[in-house]
């Protein structure tokens, strides 16, 4: 593609055209396009001789070329016509002019297709006019080259009929000096139309942007062109011609050449390439309020505000401030909050029971409750010693400990651990000072980074009284079921008596009878002899184990045999069983089942759950009176179940079996089972009832294995 303009490419409107109409060609064509520019210089240089000139030297030079597409823009139209009638009829030319009249002066045809893009002269005086209503003259300013002599006339007819009424000031064909002289002396309701001037009186060539930001920066009237790159030196604005949008443009109708199109299928008429566009500092210059800017007008250069110049630097002094502000409201309410808390503290720690302290890391009191009055010291220890302020609690503590039971040792171990974060928390009971009297001793390590601990006192000696009383009262009513119930045996108990008494009566007569014959049978009278003695042996085992059921005493845990419990105590029953007409089946685990415990409380516990079986079939045809134990090893259990073939459990007796005095017996007390379940509870063990498959009635009781025994299971 080749361009012909008629001004160098430093000029700025023929800057922003080529550049844009490169730009666009570039970014649009997919395959390879090349853009030449060529600048004929027609406004510095003019003649006859030099169009003569620049005609040899392009004949010559594309003599051997030939582009695909040829671009004319303004005055560049006749030489560029000229070189496609001498070198490429048959190549396509797209022609730019500045008015509408101009599209006269060549012949368009297949090959030519002229456009304008109109430097809107009279809309700008109009628009001068209606930003400025109060202007009684305008100038208008035209260098004095041969071409912008050429236009005078012109221009001059569109500024006279853009503002009638209005003065008309001729300001061409000077030079630069008389010019700016011209200007300054303007009056004050002048309004100056700036075309263009690149040429002035005396021959010497110029750029027009440069004259326009003289003329500004030396205090001329307002100004107004109708170029939009004369925008930012110093003129108000106008109706301006946009460059760069007339490149875009004409660049697309170009590529439409290049893709094989006839140029005169191309759209005629004007390319619309202008915009009303304004400098802001120039309107407020002027005073010109935004109000009086037609629709859709452009307003560029915006000189922005203080707020906008230092938007950042005085957002972040603003912000800055403002978080200062609400740190020191933060740290006012966080210290109103802490004295709150502070307050708060001081009123829980002062209602807590008992002595309370907080300790440093290295057991000195930081703080403490109010101390307890004479006589009321936690298991009679030395609280004015332990809660001094700025004192050693775990000193006085280990103090206390030396002159008191053993145990209390144990407390002071625990409160180092604590101080020393080897534990997190811990709970210590041990007999106080004070005769009779016991403590509780408990430390929790403060969630701290330097640690410390919060350890309170409390005197638990009502507690452990009254635990006790009640561990008393639960073995005077266990030993008075153990009464009864050896009473309900008393015909069983006279019968397993009976049998090795007669025994020995037997065996006695005997060893009469045998020493009264000579010779005297020794080996025959040593057996009956041991006879006798077995049968002792058994009566006095049957009365020891009834004197054990029988007598009270504190509870004497130790290992032993679940399976040989349950022995003793169905050598018991079992006399009872045949007097009820009832049939008692024993299935004992072959392995041993090692628990520990209390060895009356565990055999109270197999009678009673075989008794209330015994009962429960007594109502039952002979027959079906039929009563089971069970023992099993579990994992890291034992287990005894008793079942029977009574009557059953309705969801009442399931629901409130263990409940004291509850009973369905008509001569019962209802307190068998709920001494059952307390002497189990006592042995970390459990007791549960459940209806029998078949018919019946089911009781299930665990007990944890001997913890000596747990190893070998």
């Amino acid at each position: 593609m080749l361009v012909f303009v008629p001004e160098s490419t430093t000029v700025p409107a023929i800057a922003d055209f080529t550049q844009s109409l490169r730009r666009t060609v570039l970014a649009e064509q997919h395959g390879g396009v090349t853009v030449d520019v060529e600048s004929l210089d027609m406004a510095w240089f003019g003649g006859a001789e030099y169009e003569r000139a620049l005609r040899d030297f392009y004949l010559v030079k594309y003599r051997q070329q030939r582009p695909d597409a040829l671009v004319s823009f303004v005055d560049a139209t006749p030489f560029a016509a000229y070189l496609q009638q001498q070198l490429w009829p048959d190549m396509p030319l797209l022609c730019v002019f500045n008015d509408d009249f101009l599209i006269a002066t060549v012949t368009q045809g297949p090959y030519l297709r002229a456009n304008w893009a109109d430097l809107d002269v009279t809309g700008t005086v109009q628009l001068a006019l209606r930003l400025l209503p109060d202007t009684r003259h305008v100038a208008l300013i035209v260098g004095s080259s041969q071409r912008e002599l050429a236009a005078w006339s012109f221009l001059s007819r569109e500024v006279r009929a853009a503002a009638p009424g209005r003065d008309f000031i001729n300001l061409t064909n000077l030079t630069l000096e008389q010019l700016r002289q011209r200007v300054r002396t303007l009056p004050e309701d002048t309004v100056v139309i700036i075309v263009g001037y690149m040429q002035d009186a005396a021959g010497r060539s110029l750029i027009t942007r440069d004259v326009t930001h003289l003329l500004h920066t030396e205090g001329s009237p307002p100004l107004f062109s109708v170029h939009k790159t004369m925008l930012g030196s110093g003129i108000v604005g106008g109706m301006l011609l946009d460059y760069e949008l007339l490149g875009q443009k004409v660049a697309r109708r170009a590529l439409r050449l290049l893709e094989g199109e006839r140029a005169s299928d191309l759209p005629p008429g004007d390319l619309k390439a202008n915009v009303a566009a304004f400098d802001e500092r120039e309107l407020k210059r002027w005073s010109i309020p935004e109000s009086r800017l037609p629709a859709g007008s452009r307003v560029m250069f915006h000189e922005p505000g203080l707020w906008e110049r230092y938007r950042w630097q005085m957002t972040s002094i603003l912000a800055a401030g403002l978080m200062k502000g609400a740190l020191i409201i933060v740290l006012l309410l966080e210290r109103r909050r802490r004295w709150k808390a502070q307050r708060l503290n001081l009123a829980v720690l002062d209602s807590l029971p008992g002595a309370v302290a907080i300790l440093d890391p290295s057991g000195v009191v930081l703080r403490s409750n109010p101390l307890p009055g004479p006589g009321r010291e936690p298991g009679g220890l030395p609280a004015h010693k332990l809660l001094a302020a700025g004192g050693s609690y775990v000193a006085a503590l280990r103090e206390a400990a030396r002159e008191g039971p053993p145990e209390m040792k144990g407390a002071v171990s625990l409160l180092q651990e604590v101080l020393s974060k080897r534990s997190w928390e811990g709970v210590a009971e041990s007999r106080g000072l004070a005769p009779g009297t016991w403590f509780e001793l408990r430390a929790h390590q403060l969630e701290l980074p330097e640690g410390g601990a919060f350890v309170s006192l409390v005197d638990v000696t009502p507690r452990r009284r009254a635990e006790l009383e009640a561990r008393q009262a639960r073995d005077e009513r266990a030993h008075l079921e153990r009464v009864a119930a050896v009473g309900e045996l008393g015909v069983s108990i006279a019968h397993e008596l009976n049998q090795p008494l007669a025994a020995i009566l037997t065996n006695a007569e005997t060893a009469q009878r045998l020493l009264r014959r000579t010779p005297t049978d020794l080996s025959l009278l040593a057996e009956v002899l041991q006879d006798i003695v077995a049968d002792d042996k058994r009566a006095g085992g049957i009365i020891r184990h009834m004197r054990a059921l029988l007598k009270k005493g504190e509870a004497r845990h130790a290992n032993h045999d679940l399976n040989e419990l349950v022995r003793e105590v169905l050598r018991l029953v079992a006399s009872d069983a045949l007097v009820r007409g009832a049939e008692l089946f024993l299935h004992l685990a072959e392995a041993h089942l090692p628990v520990h415990g209390d060895s009356v409380q565990l055999q109270q516990v197999v009678l009673n759950l075989t008794l209330n079986a015994l009962d429960a079939v007594s109502h039952q045809p002979a027959g079906l009176r039929q009563v089971w134990v069970h023992t099993r090893r579990l994992e890291g259990h034992v287990e005894l179940v008793v079942e029977d073939t009574g009557v059953g459990m309705t969801d009442e007796t399931l629901q409130r079996l263990f409940e004291p005095f509850f009973t369905t017996k008509r001569e019962g007390l209802g307190m068998g089972l709920s001494i059952s379940l307390s002497i189990l509870e006592v042995h970390q063990g459990r007791l549960q009832a459940e209806r029998r498959e078949g018919g019946g009635s089911l009781l299930r009781c665990l007990l944890p294995v001997s913890p000596s025994q747990e190893g070998d299971s």
